[in-house]
């Protein structure tokens, strides 16, 4: 008898416990959020976007913008003025606030999953820079290829991911001509005096 009312306190005490816990039973477990305010510079094939602060800033001299790039998780939503965004009317360029776990990863910019993205305004089309194109240039091969463009004799380098377009429509790296008008925009941070160009359109 003695160890059937141990055996019963022990599995009492146990269910107790994890209740407890788990934040079953009347306790609700409510996932705190982050909020994250900037402006989307990039986007990627994978579905992230690079937000990078306009007010906060990393280290003491303040010359790194604080970044990140957020992943959209399965159960996030984008949306602007209250409705719902497709991602590909997702502009670069445009401000946004993010939500998410609070969980980054300490790398530069940063990585961390947003929960949930509200665009503020949209982007205005005219880019952070524009100009006449009077260099194109590429070095290295296949997955090594860099490639840079130069407006006005002022060379940037073009990241992997950045977006070429001609108008409205898609266009190719090799679509770029010396002499062509083109607006860029910018990753909204840079190392040493090099700035890396995320967006380029070639006005037709």
């Amino acid at each position: 008898m003695w160890r059937q009312r141990k055996y019963i306190t022990m599995v009492l005490s146990t269910i107790i416990l994890c209740l407890w816990i788990t934040g079953c039973g009347d306790r609700k477990v409510v996932e705190k959020q982050v909020e994250v305010n900037g402006k989307i510079t990039a986007l990627n094939e994978q579905g992230g976007m690079l937000v990078v602060s306009m007010d906060k800033f990393i280290g003491q001299d303040k010359k790194m913008p604080d970044a990140a790039w957020y992943s959209i998780s399965d159960n996030a939503t984008i949306k602007f003025n209250g409705k719902k965004l497709p991602w590909n009317d997702v502009q670069i360029g445009s401000t946004v606030k993010v939500w998410t776990d609070g969980m980054m990863l300490t790398s530069y910019p940063g990585q961390a999953t947003g929960l949930r993205f509200e665009i503020i305004t949209q982007d205005n089309g005219v880019g952070d820079a524009s100009g006449k194109v009077t260099g194109v240039f590429a070095a290295g091969e296949g997955v090594n290829v860099e490639r840079f463009i130069e407006i006005y004799g002022v060379k940037h380098k073009l990241l992997p991911f950045t977006q070429l377009k001609k108008g409205s429509e898609p266009a190719q790296f090799s679509d770029i001509i010396v002499g062509q008008q083109v607006k860029i925009w910018f990753a909204g941070y840079e190392f040493g005096t090099e700035k890396f160009v995320t967006k380029v359109v070639i006005d037709r």
